[in-house]
C-alpha cells in the first residue's frame, strides 16, 4: 500500500523512469567499453598447403590462445590455452585427417564452397579456404600448364573423435576461433607498447601545460575585470563569451593555415618554424580553453564578501598578501572548476591534434584510429584506451571534489564590492594585455573568414578572391545544414525537457537514493569523452532488436547524453532562486503538483530555461568527437562536413572554410541573444553554471 501511495506522486515516477534511461544510456555503454577492454578473440592460425601434399603452419598467423607445433612423426599438434586440442596430419594432397584429443562432440556445417564452420564441444571454429593460384606448370623448357581442380571445403566424419577435411591442394586454410575470452592481457599489451604509452604521456603533457597557461590567462583577466572599472569592461566579457563557443577544428584549422608547413606566414616570411607538433597543440588549445576559466573565475571573484578584504587590509596586510591569503582561497572553487574544465577540454580534444599534428600520438586520436581504421583496426585496444581516458578523467574530478570538500570557502555577503577606479598605468597595461589575448582568441575566426573568400589550389590558399567556396558549399552540402538543425533541435528539446525535470527533483525533492543517483549521473558526461561514449553506443546498439548504428537516432542519443548537464545546471541555478513558499501556496489552494509546476515554477524559471536550451543547442552544434565516430551518410552534420573537407584525401579546404563561417554565423546569433540577455555584467554565469 505504501508503495502504491508513492506511485501517486508523478515526480517519483518521472525520476524512476529517467534514472533507468540514464543508466542505460550512460552507464551501460561505459560498462560495455570496459567489458570489451577485458575480452579478446581467442585467436587462430593458418595452414599453408602445397600441391604435392605438404602442410605447414605459418608462424606469423598463430594468434591468441592457440599454438601449433609439429611432432616427431610429422603431425601438427594444435594447443588451446596450453592444452592439446587436436592433431592434424596430411593423408594425401587435398585431404587432412583431424584427430580430437578429448572425447568432445563435434559437428560441421558448410557455409560456402570455401567456408566451413566446425563446432568442437562449445568451441566454434571458422575454417576458410583461400586459393592463391589455380594454375600449375609442368616441366619443360617453357612448361605447359593445366588448371588445378578446385575442391570445395568439406568435412567427412570417420568416427567419434576423427574426421577428414578435403580442400584444394595449394590453398591456404585459415582456422579462426571468434569466441571471446576474458583476460587483462590487453592492458599489459597496451602499457608495454611504446606508441600507446607515448599517447598517454602526450595527452597528460598537453592537458597539464594547457591547463596551466589557460588558468594563468583566465584568472588574471577575471581578477582585474571583477575588481576594477576598466574601459570597455562589458565588451571584453561579451567577446570572451563569444570566444568560448567555437566551431569544431576552428583553432587548429586556422593556425595550420597561418603557420603550418606550407602556411601563409611560413611561406611569406620563409620561416623554418612550424606549428605542427605538441607545442602547436598546446598553443591552440590554450586559446580555446582560457575563456572557460575566465567566465567561471570572474563569477567566483565577484561573489567574494568585500568586507573580508577590508578586514584584512585594516589589520595591516598589503594588497598582495590580501590577494593570496583572502581572495584566491575564497575564489578557489571557481578557479578549480575552471581549471578542471580546461583540463578536460584539452584531454578529450580530438579535432586539434588530429588536424594540427596527425602523426602525434594522443589518446583521443589513438582511440579513434584503432576503432575506425578500415585496415588494421583494433577495437580491443580502442576500448583499453577508452578505459584509460575514463580513469584519468574520473581521478581528476575526484581530486577536485575531495579538495573542495576538505576546505570551507563559504562567506556571507549582503552586497558586492564597488568597482575600483584603476590608475593610468594599470589601464594601459590591461588594455595591451586584453587586446593581445582577445586578438589571439579571435585569430582563428578572422583567418577562416578571410580564407573562405580566397581560392585554394592543391591545399594551399592563394590571394585570388572568389565566391566559389560558398557556391560549392551551398550546392553540395546545403542539406547538411538542415540535418544539423533537425538533429540539434530534437536533441536540445529532449535535453531541456528531461533536464528541467531532473533539476526540479534535485532541488525540490529528496527521494531516497533516486535524487542522489540522478545527481551523480549528471556528472557522468564530464568523465566520459565523446569518442568513448560513441564507441560504447556502437557496442550497445550494433545488433537487433535496437540496431541504431548509422542512423540519426544514435546521434540524437549521443548529443542528448553529452549535453544534458548544460540544461540541468542552467535550470538548477534558477530553481534555487525561486522560494518553495510560492509552490506551497498553490498546492494549499488545491493545485496538483504538475499544474503547480507548469503554472508557477516553469514561468518563474523561464529565463534559465531559455539559457539552458540555447547553451545546449550551441554545444550540440559544435560537438565533434562523438560525431566523427557515429555519423554515416546521409546523416552528416556540418561538423562532419568540415571534418571531411579539412582532413580527408582530396579534401576541399575552400568548402571547409566556407562551411565553418556558415556554422559560426548560426552559432553566434543565438549566443548574441544570450549575451544581451545577461548583460548585467556577470561574466556569462549561465555559460559557466556547471
Amino acid at each position: 500500500m505504501r508503495f502504491l501511495n508513492k506511485l501517486k506522486d508523478p515526480w517519483i515516477v518521472f525520476s524512476a523512469i529517467v534514472l533507468l534511461v540514464l543508466v542505460y544510456l550512460m552507464v551501460v555503454p561505459a560498462a560495455r567499453v570496459v567489458m570489451a577492454s577485458l575480452t579478446s578473440e581467442s585467436g587462430g592460425f593458418q595452414l599453408a598447403t602445397k600441391a604435392e601434399g605438404k602442410v605447414n603452419a605459418a608462424p606469423e598467423t598463430i594468434k591468441g590462445i592457440y599454438d601449433v607445433v609439429k611432432d616427431g612423426i610429422g603431425k601438427l599438434v594444435v594447443t588451446r590455452k596450453g592444452r592439446e586440442f587436436f592433431r592434424i596430419i596430411n593423408v594425401e594432397p587435398g585431404k587432412l585427417k583431424v584427430d580430437l584429443v578429448e572425447q568432445d562432440t563435434f559437428s560441421a556445417e558448410s557455409i560456402s564452397p570455401s567456408d566451413l564452420e566446425l563446432t568442437i564441444g562449445d568451441v566454434v571454429i571458422q575454417i576458410k579456404q583461400e586459393v592463391m593460384s589455380t594454375f600449375t606448370f609442368s616441366a619443360g623448357l617453357f612448361g605447359s600448364r593445366k588448371q588445378q581442380e578446385f575442391r570445395p571445403l568439406q568435412c567427412e566424419r570417420i568416427d567419434e573423435r576423427s574426421f577428414y577435411i578435403t580442400y584444394t591442394p595449394g590453398a591456404y586454410l585459415g582456422f579462426k576461433d571468434s569466441s571471446l575470452t576474458f583476460s587483462p592481457s590487453n592492458y599489459t599489451r597496451f602499457f608495454s607498447r611504446r606508441s600507446y604509452v607515448l599517447a598517454v604521456r602526450n595527452s597528460l603533457i598537453v592537458t597539464l601545460m594547457t591547463s596551466i597557461f589557460a588558468t594563468l590567462l583566465g584568472v588574471s583577466l577575471a581578477y582585474f575585470y571583477s575588481k576594477y572599472d576598466l574601459p570597455m569592461r562589458s565588451t571584453v566579457i561579451s567577446l570572451t563569451t563569444l570566444a568560448s563557443i567555437s566551431p569544431p577544428f576552428l583553432g587548429a584549422y586556422a593556425w595550420r593555415i597561418l603557420l603550418g608547413k606550407y602556411g601563409v606566414f611560413t611561406r611569406l616570411l620563409h620561416l623554418d618554424f612550424s606549428i605542427v607538433g605538441v607545442h602547436g597543440v598546446i598553443w591552440v588549445i590554450t586559446w580555446l580553453t582560457f575563456p572557460l576559466v575566465f567566465l567561471i573565475s570572474y563569477d567566483a571573484f565577484t561573489s567574494i564578501d568585500p568586507s573580508l578584504k577590508e578586514v584584512s587590509m585594516s589589520l595591516g596586510a598589503n594588497r598582495w598578501r590580501t590577494f593570496w591569503r583572502i581572495e584566491v582561497p575564497l575564489a578557489m572553487p571557481g578557479i578549480l572548476t575552471g581549471l578542471y574544465m580546461a583540463a578536460m577540454t584539452a584531454f578529450v580534444d580530438f579535432g586539434t591534434p588530429y588536424i594540427l599534428s596527425p602523426d602525434m600520438k594522443v589518446l583521443p586520436v589513438l582511440v579513434y584510429n584503432e576503432f575506425m581504421n578500415e585496415v588494421g583496426a583494433n577495437p580491443t585496444i580502442a576500448s583499453v584506451g577508452s578505459v584509460v581516458m575514463i580513469l584519468i578523467a574520473s581521478l581528476s574530478l575526484t581530486a577536485q571534489r575531495i579538495y573542495l570538500a576538505l576546505k570551507s570557502f563559504a562567506s556571507v555577503s549582503a552586497y558586492r564590492a564597488l568597482l575600483v577606479k584603476p590608475w593610468r598605468s594599470l589601464k594601459l597595461m590591461m588594455g595591451c594585455f586584453t587586446s593581445l589575448v582577445l586578438t589571439m582568441a579571435f585569430v582563428p575566426h578572422i583567418t577562416v573568414l578571410i580564407t573562405s573568400f580566397l581560392k585554394w589550389t592543391a591545399g594551399i590558399v592563394t590571394t585570388q578572391f572568389t565566391l566559389a567556396n560558398y557556391l560549392r558549399a551551398f550546392t553540395r552540402e546545403s542539406y547538411t545544414i538542415g540535418i544539423t538543425f533537425f538533429i540539434g533541435t530534437i536533441a536540445s528539446v529532449i535535453a531541456i525537457a528531461v533536464g528541467v525535470g531532473i533539476a526540479y527533483v534535485i532541488v525540490r525533492k529528496r527521494y531516497v537514493f533516486i535524487t542522489d543517483a540522478l545527481n551523480i549521473l549528471i556528472m557522468v558526461p564530464y568523465i566520459i569523452p565523446g569518442t568513448v561514449l560513441a564507441i560504447g553506443l556502437i557496442l550497445l546498439f550494433n545488433s537487433p532488436p535496437l540496431q541504431l548504428t548509422g542512423t540519426w537516432i544514435i546521434l540524437v542519443i549521443a548529443y542528448f547524453v553529452r549535453k544534458l548537464p548544460y540544461s540541468v545546471k542552467a535550470v538548477e541555478s534558477n530553481l534555487y532562486q525561486v522560494h518553495p513558499a510560492l509552490e506551497e501556496a498553490a498546492m494549499s489552494l488545491g493545485a496538483k503538483p504538475i499544474r503547480t509546476f507548469t503554472s508557477i515554477t516553469l514561468k518563474l524559471i523561464a529565463g534559465g530555461l531559455v539559457s539552458g536550451a540555447t547553451l545546449t543547442f550551441l554545444q550540440i552544434m559544435t560537438e565533434v568527437s562523438a560525431t566523427v565516430v557515429l555519423y554515416k551518410p546521409p546523416w552528416r552534420p556540418m561538423t562532419a562536413v568540415i571534418f571531411e573537407n579539412a582532413m580527408r584525401a582530396g579534401a576541399d579546404y575552400g568548402v571547409a572554410s566556407a562551411m565553418t563561417v556558415i556554422l559560426m554565423m548560426l552559432l553566434y546569433i543565438p549566443l548574441y541573444y544570450l549575451t544581451i540577455r545577461t548583460r548585467k555584467v556577470r561574466g556569462g554565469q549561465e555559460l559557466a553554471n556547471f
